[in-house]
């Protein structure tokens, strides 16, 4: 069962979609309103987001895929 371990900010404005990558290591935020895509590491034990100072700068990211 989830349940919530805190919060974190996505660094951007109006946040529309989220991923988490195939390995579980990382989430990915879609900011739409600030055209960024914010990459937080997953705290494996912990749960916590650690925000990982990357951040894609794109045209109002809507959705996230992986190949």
């Amino acid at each position: 069962m989830l349940s919530p371990v805190g919060w974190e900010p996505t660094q951007g404005k109006t946040p529309r979609f989220f991923a988490i990558e195939p390995s579980g290591t990382f989430l990915y935020a879609a900011n739409q309103n600030s055209d960024t895509i914010v990459t937080f590491r997953i705290d494996q034990a912990a749960g916590k987001l650690i925000p990982t100072g990357h951040v894609v700068k794109t045209g109002s990211p809507v959705c996230i895929m992986f190949r």
